[in-house]
């Protein structure tokens, strides 16, 4: 995700050649029906060169058709798709019809300034569609990754890439696109990659949000073991202070107070018992020793 001229075919054409999946651009899909000159390229023609989006069920049903082919099957990166809010909701609803569950959305954030100069030097090839630009991401000369035969690129402005239509893209992005944001915020699954430097900088800082989204949750068996040590138990008086702190809730003077005069109590019916017994075994004793050291009587 990114407004347009953000960076996102440059860095899906490198994830191509990262993971050797294939790269699901609508936009490339609908020049090619507007160049065959079908209905539905008329259609789209139409309704791009102003500007605008085409609608939500039509992106939807290219997606289903090409997601579901063979070179799809290990996974595929969507280019620029979903741009509104319906066609997130309804990708989500056919990924889960087709057991293809969405690992991350990255969102590349770029400046307004620089957004037009990379859109005002964006060409594409008539050859291969790749898209190249001028400033930032000029063709390769030879061109060695063209269609075969082809020494060099042959490059052409589309015309929603010219600036009468750039700001018009830029006002419906911020229109349609940004609630997609918040919806993806919510599921978990986005990820924000700053887009503005070197080519090779912003592919590090995608890789890596890539990484950290596919990354495996920990397991508890991965998780730090507690220490089986066993805390030695508090007292039985602090244990009496902190049960009377927790019902009475008094003021600190208070409950100081209220807690040794529970402990007093505690440790009295503790021991209370104990004397008892020990009084009553004691008795019998003194009085048989006593019997057993009286002396006898003078005279006899």
């Amino acid at each position: 995700m990114g407004a347009p001229g953000s960076g996102k075919g440059t860095q899906a054409q490198r994830l191509v050649k990262q993971f050797s999946i294939p790269q699901i651009s609508t936009g490339d899909i609908l020049r090619k029906h507007r160049s065959e000159g079908t209905e539905l390229g008329k259609r789209a023609d139409a309704i791009m060169a102003k500007g605008l989006l085409v609608d939500d069920a039509t992106m939807l049903e290219i997606i289903r058709d090409r997601v579901t082919q063979a070179d799809a099957q290990d996974g595929f990166i969507l280019d620029g798709f979903p741009r509104t809010q319906p066609q997130a909701e309804g990708l989500a609803a056919l990924m889960t019809e087709l057991g293809t569950p969405l690992d991350a959305v990255v969102l590349f954030e770029v400046g307004d300034e620089e957004l037009v100069r990379r859109i005002s030097g964006r060409r594409t090839c008539s050859l291969c569609n790749k898209v190249f630009n001028i400033y930032t991401a000029p063709p390769s000369s030879p061109a060695t990754d063209c269609v075969e035969g082809s020494s060099e690129h042959q490059l052409f402005q589309r015309k929603d890439d010219e600036e009468a239509t750039v700001k018009e893209r830029l006002r419906v992005y911020e229109e349609k696109t940004q609630p997609v944001v918040s919806y993806y915020s919510g599921t978990g699954l986005l990820r924000t990659v700053s887009a503005e430097g070197a080519l090779d900088e912003i592919t590090q800082r995608l890789l890596a949000a890539l990484a950290e989204a596919v990354a495996p949750a920990p397991s508890r068996a991965a998780s730090p073991k507690k220490s089986s040590a066993k805390k030695k138990p508090a007292s039985k008086k602090v244990a009496a202070r902190k049960r009377v702190v927790r019902r009475a809730k008094p003021k600190a003077k208070t409950r100081a107070r209220a807690g040794r005069r529970a402990a007093r109590k505690t440790a009295a019916k503790r021991v209370a018992p104990k004397r008892k017994a020990a009084k009553r075994a004691r008795v019998p004793a003194r009085k048989v020793a006593r019997k057993s050291v009286r002396r006898p009587r003078r005279g006899k």
